[in-house]
């Protein structure tokens, strides 16, 4: 079943993300569909503390949201029963359990999220870069340091837009 949403279609099993600012929220579109005819998607919150399946209108909040270029060998039926499998089972953890992560482990990808490595990574040269080069690198100095340059590489991990020639 596909299903146009927002000048795009989108088929159950599709992976999705919505543009949070800085960073973007990984969901999986399910099978079922809201009473308003959006899909339903399927992901982890900080919002729920694990996984939910909620409407469209809930999930993304508004913000631009997009399928992603992204293939898995996991048939659609079983990626979703797993996906649903972990509705109020799995522990949201923004570094090793978040949104990113449960939506590749639901598929069979390699279970990851370049976003927390780019965060991680930034922050860390951000701090350093402070340490090295300022005349006075205080623990304000180096904190400012670490989130701005750990923004600006997580929105540098942003996933491809699958209709795009990015």
């Amino acid at each position: 079943m596909s299903i146009k949403n927002l000048n795009q279609t989108v088929t159950a099993g599709d992976i999705v993300v919505s543009d949070f600012g800085v960073y973007q929220h990984w969901s999986l579109v399910s099978d079922k569909i809201c009473e308003n005819g959006q899909p339903m998607l399927i992901s982890a919150t900080a919002r729920n503390r694990t996984v939910k399946e909620e409407s469209w209108e809930v999930v993304t909040q508004g913000k631009p949201t997009y399928p992603i270029k992204v293939t898995y060998d996991r048939p659609i039926v079983a990626a979703l029963d797993l996906a649903r499998s972990q509705i109020d089972m799995w522990k949201y953890s923004l570094t090793t359990n978040n949104c990113e992560h449960f939506v590749k482990w639901a598929v069979g990808l390699e279970v990851s999220s370049k976003q927390v490595v780019a965060g991680v990574i930034g922050a860390t040269l951000g701090a350093a870069i402070v340490k090295a080069y300022a005349e006075n690198p205080t623990t304000i100095k180096m904190l400012g340091g670490s989130l701005a340059l750990g923004s600006l590489l997580v929105v540098g991990a942003r996933a491809i837009e699958k209709n795009s020639d990015a």
